[in-house]
């Protein structure tokens, strides 16, 4: 960019009168730099991209904390002295022009950017083909200084120390230790013939705490393309014949290149290997070929996988995350180097519409990677957002939602089965025993119906009158209750069946009280949502200002929901019964309420005033009880008069 602005300034010789003197600030250097890489994980994702574009094969990268020094070495092609010079002449002069580039960084902005981690630098290098050493000083503490940034991009020159031969002990001393030792014995390699190390020193205390932390190594995990391990338990994970589809996808160099990469401490004394990192799923969760979606589209500038279940969620159980922070939903890479993590191609910003693209909360159950072969001429500046308006970005977003649109379509279908499933049946079976649940509720409705105005005791007196007038004994058996029943057996019990959706409580998720598991049945075309045993054990509640024990029995769906044992304190709830089980379990506090209404009324005409007054003045909230139960409920002869 220097070497362009001074060109563009050059004449005659002679100043001409009314001419505009361009000069271009180094803050512009600042600001460039800081958008594109703005991170420590950042700055090392563009050396490695450097590297990689440099032809190396393995990049190591090691840190001495003690020291506030990193350095990462690579085996490519080295640095010539005409590189050095163009490099330096020309820096983000690629921005300003729209020819194709194929390369991962932008010219000489990514080698500033991780010399950006310290207050100096130093690279060594030695060209494929030469036998010595090129040594480089950079005082990137005076480049990067705020007090500076006014002046000429020409400052860098002020800021380089000359270009100088040098031998490998040189390189040896100003190295870290670790990288000499691990080159000495060949573990896991040998010193190459040709390479670049550059060695940062006085790192920012900020930057280096998060460089050494635990986290930051999966974080790179994330971002470099690293080969998968062979024992990698997510690609165990697969049980049908599309796992080697998908293993021949990732092992596809014109899709899936890959660099090693290794990382080490000088604290620790280790180099490790990192591998391709996946999302830490529940471990219970396998993808059948039914669930794997992997293709190459015919035009051939990507390829992608998605894989996706409709369990309550991808995510790993006991692993707390933000919202925002959830691995689950696609990860766009551009020539295999992570550019976007759970994108779903619409565009952000105020207004924005989803066009039918897995968005929250479907992104829970989806997981996909996208392997560009070049996306560089649609990425902005920030290197992660595309331009939308791009011809080629409309293209590949058009394309790779013939494959998202049905997926979503589906998964939209199970989703809102499984959330009326847990609305409407398992969060009311979840809070019958809260202080505030459908016991508690209809006590209250109780007190309109049976009259407002008697003190606790006649009111108590005489809805106990009421509910053993009710009481329906032949569903209070012991032998039908269903912790009996399931102590009995391993086998799911279904509880009900309705418009393409099954409940089942299923004994193998025993011990989770609230959970419930959901499944596509393709061969019976149905949701089925299978329920914690759990769920349906005994319960103590607090009912007329007594504990009661609410127990569940499987009847036939024909008999009672409902059975109050006064006496016993006992409470006998069949949800196998069709009102229940059939509808809404929402009701269960209104179909409480509407047992010891039916005792309470003398008439027809009594009954249904009484549950009108229930329900409520507003219409809507009256039908949204009383039609979906249509003729099921045996009181609808008296509620439709």
């Amino acid at each position: 960019m220097a070497k362009q602005a001074q060109q563009r300034t050059a004449g005659t010789g002679r100043k001409r009168v009314g001419a505009i003197h361009v000069d271009v600030k180094l803050n512009i250097l600042h600001t460039i730099a800081d958008a594109i890489y703005s991170t420590p994980a950042g700055k090392i994702r563009e050396a490695v991209a450097n590297s990689r574009d440099n032809g190396a094969t393995w990049v190591m990268i090691a840190v001495d904390q003690m020291n506030d020094r990193l350095s990462v070495v690579d085996n490519g092609t080295g640095i010539t002295r005409e590189r050095f010079q163009e490099i330096f002449e020309n820096i983000g002069y690629p921005l300003l022009r729209s020819a194709d580039e194929t390369k991962l960084s932008y010219f000489g902005i990514g080698l500033m950017s991780i010399f950006q981690l310290g207050r100096k630098v130093r690279v060594f290098t030695r060209p494929r083909g030469v036998r010595e050493i090129l040594s480089l000083g950079i005082d990137t503490g005076a480049i990067f200084d705020p007090a500076n940034k006014n002046k000429s991009i020409s400052f860098l020159t002020d800021c380089l120390r000359p270009l100088e031969d040098t031998t490998d002990s040189v390189r040896r001393r100003a190295s870290i230790p670790l990288l000499n030792d691990r080159f000495d014995c060949g573990e896991p390699t040998n010193f190459p013939d040709s390479f670049t190390e550059i060695i940062i020193e006085e790192i920012d205390s900020g930057d280096l705490e998060e460089i050494c932390s635990g986290a930051f190594q999966e974080v790179l995990s994330k971002v470099l393309p690293l080969r998968a391990q062979d024992d990698e338990p997510f690609l165990r994970r697969f049980t049908g014949k599309k796992a080697k589809e998908l293993r021949q996808l990732l092992q596809r160099d014109d899709y899936c290149r890959t660099v090693d990469v290794y990382f080490g401490t000088q604290e620790e004394g280790v180099m490790q290997q990192l591998w391709k990192y996946f999302p830490r799923f529940n471990s219970r969760i396998t993808f059948p070929d039914d669930n794997v979606h992997l293709s190459v589209p015919e035009n051939g500038s990507f390829a992608y996988y998605v894989v996706h279940t409709v369990a309550e969620d991808l995510q790993q159980r006991g692993v707390e995350l933000e919202e925002e922070e959830r691995e689950t939903g696609f990860w766009i890479r551009n020539q295999n180097f992570l550019v976007k993590s759970a994108d779903f191609l619409d565009k952000p910003g105020p207004g924005r519409k989803p066009k039918g693209t897995i968005d929250k909360p479907l992104r829970n159950w989806v997981f996909g990677e996208i392997f560009h072969k070049n996306m560089n001429p649609f990425l902005t500046v920030g290197r992660n957002e595309f331009l939308f308006e791009h011809r080629e970005f409309k293209a590949f977003r058009s394309e790779f939602l013939e494959v998202v649109f049905p997926l979503n379509k589906a998964l939209r279908e199970i989703w809102q089965r499984r959330k009326d499933v847990v609305e409407d049946f398992v969060r009311p079976f979840a809070e019958i025993v809260h202080p505030t649940g459908p016991f508690a509720r209809a006590q209250q409705k109780l007190r309109i119906l049976v009259g407002e105005k008697l003190d606790e005791r006649a009111f108590h007196e005489q809805v106990r009158a009421g509910l053993s007038k009710c009481r329906v004994p032949k569903i209070e058996r012991d032998d039908a209750r269903v912790d009996v029943i399931l102590r009995k057996t391993k086998r799911p019990i279904l509880l009900g069946e309705a418009e393409g959706t099954a409940v089942r409580i299923d004994p193998a998720l025993s011990g989770r009280v609230e959970t419930c598991e959901v499944r596509w049945d393709a061969f019976h075309k149905q949701v089925v949502v299978d329920v914690s045993p759990n769920l349906f054990d005994p319960k103590p509640v607090v009912f007329l200002s007594e504990q009661y024990t609410v127990f569940y029995v499987a009847e036939k769906e024909s008999e009672s929901g409902l059975s109050v044992d006064v006496e016993s304190h006992r409470i006998y709830i069949n949800p196998f019964n069709r009102e229940l089980s059939r509808y809404s379990l929402s009701i269960l506090d209104v179909y409480i309420a509407l047992e010891v209404a039916d005792a309470m009324s003398h008439s027809q005409a009594e009954l249904k005033r009484n549950f009108l007054r229930l329900l409520g003045p507003a219409p809507s909230l009256a039908s949204r009880y009383i039609s979906p139960l249509g003729d099921d409920l045996r009181r609808t002869a008296a509620l439709s008069r």
